[in-house]
């Protein structure tokens, strides 16, 4: 028993001082967890210095085609209607399942970087 009594005060002691480790919320975790919070778009707060549809385009697009295709002669987008519908097949395609508001600020992107259409 003589033994086992320090080594428990040990053990206690320890257990008391890690508890106010505790106590002390990171500061660097709380944007973490508001970044990954359920149900938040993914890509809502990657706009950084940046339009809000490049990361999401820049993530899922390329991933099948450079913007040479939003760029070339025969290019098959002929107003705005015609390329957020384009956006939307290319979303069920892949399978990405975006949120409305991705594939708006892609649509968006796409628009206001390569087509210039008037928004209807």
């Amino acid at each position: 028993m003589k033994i086992l009594t320090p080594m428990i005060m040990a053990l206690a002691m320890t257990a008391l001082s890690l508890v106010g480790c505790a106590e002390k919320p990171d500061a660097a975790a709380k944007p973490l967890e508001q970044a990954f919070a359920p149900n938040s778009p993914p890509q809502a707060t990657d706009a950084v210095g940046g339009h809000p549809g490049k990361a999401v385009h820049d993530a899922s697009c390329i991933s099948c085609h450079d913007s040479g295709v939003y760029t070339r002669a025969d290019r098959k987008m002929t107003d705005f209607t015609m390329l957020a519908a384009q956006v939307r097949r290319c979303d069920a395609n892949l399978g990405t399942k975006l949120f409305d508001e991705d594939l708006s600020n892609v649509t968006a992107y796409l628009n206001e970087t390569y087509y210039k259409f008037p928004k209807p």
